[in-house]
């Protein structure tokens, strides 16, 4: 999986809203790039990357709620997921502590992603072998 764009993650978040019957129903859409790099003898020996984004979906009828995620967004898995959280909301017991969702809310815009950031590539990573750049080589 990738990190999806503002208007992807809306297209999947307003699918999952509409397919909920419940008296409300909260979707949250998560995802994070991580990287490892493993050293042996002074020398980058492996090295990996895990993208995963997942998708939670909160419903309730009344003070019952039931939660359920999933990492799939094609239609019948997001059909699943709703569902799945539609029926454990019937199941559980009513929750006297039970807060009702927000209404819509309104947020700014974040500039916290930087492209050259999300560029980086195990050759940047430190310690990476690298060709020496031209001032290196004039300067030895």
């Amino acid at each position: 999986m990738s990190i999806y764009t503002e208007e992807q993650a809306k297209a999947i978040l307003d699918k999952v809203l509409k397919l909920s019957t419940a008296d409300e129903c909260t979707a949250t859409l998560a995802g994070n790039v991580t990287g490892n790099i493993r050293f042996a003898l002074n020398a980058v020996s492996t090295s990996g990357k895990v993208s995963d984004t997942q998708l939670i979906v909160q419903c309730a009828y009344g003070k019952r709620e039931g939660i359920a995620t999933i990492n799939e967004f094609d239609d019948a898995a997001l059909e699943r997921v709703v569902r799945r959280a539609e029926d454990l909301a019937k199941l559980a017991p009513e929750n006297p502590e039970y807060m009702p969702a927000l209404d819509k809310q309104t947020y700014r815009p974040s500039p916290t992603f930087v492209q050259a950031t999300a560029d980086i590539t195990r050759r940047c990573a430190p310690g990476s072998p690298r060709r020496p750049s031209a001032r290196a080589r004039t300067t030895s």
